[in-house]
């Protein structure tokens, strides 16, 4: 225990002194909300109706960089962080329907702005727990005043009905934090997550009835 303790620090410390290694990430969150915020006018300005209710930026925790380094026993290097962890920075967008989940991801791959590095889609075939979500590993461009990166992040794209059942997920995680979730809030949360995506396939039908184009 007290070798895993001192690891820890040793990887606080590290990443408490790379001030400067997670500024470009801080910038491809404010070009990607500005991206997906004007495709939302523009969609709303065309159709009438935009597929995104909502959209969230996020920096991973401290915390919560360092269990992912420990985990994957990255080497406590930059060039080694920024290739092995792709999350660094994300941005989680929530939509009515789960046809435009899938919508969302065809305007990403088409973007030249936006490099599509991988897809875990957890809607097709969702994690035990009953988790479902589209998760898109990218890159994004930042334009510098004498330089272009690539910034790599993930976008999480779910339906509102996914994404009240992931916060309710998070929030018993959270309460039973270091102990096991009580099977029958397990079970209960497998049947809330079908639950889920009955009224979500329910909804794509009067998607189709509603919208046009």
């Amino acid at each position: 225990m007290q070798n895993k303790n001192t690891k820890i620090e040793v990887i606080q410390k590290a990443l408490h002194n790379w001030g400067g290694f997670f500024i470009p990430y801080q910038m491809a969150l404010h070009e990607l909300e500005s991206d997906f915020k004007i495709i939302d006018l523009e969609w709303k300005t065309k159709h009438g109706y935009s597929p995104i209710e909502h959209l969230k930026t996020r920096m991973k925790t401290l915390k919560s960089l360092v269990e992912k380094i420990q985990n994957k026993e990255v080497s406590l290097t930059q060039e080694a962080v920024k290739n092995e962890i792709k999350d660094i920075a994300g941005v989680r967008i929530v939509t009515s329907f789960i046809d435009d989940v899938y919508m969302l991801k065809e305007h990403i791959k088409k973007r030249e702005d936006i490099r599509l590095l991988g897809v875990k889609d957890y809607i097709q075939e969702p994690k035990s727990s009953g988790y479902k979500s589209l998760h898109l590993i990218i890159e994004t461009q930042v334009i510098l005043s004498n330089e272009i990166l690539w910034v790599p992040a993930e976008i999480q794209i779910r339906t509102s009905a996914m994404d009240f059942w992931a916060s309710t997920e998070h929030k018993l995680n959270y309460k039973y934090q270091g102990e096991s979730i009580p099977e029958d809030a397990k079970k209960q949360l497998i049947e809330l997550s079908k639950a889920s995506s009955f009224m979500d396939n329910e909804m794509s039908k009067l998607r189709g009835k509603l919208l046009t184009y």
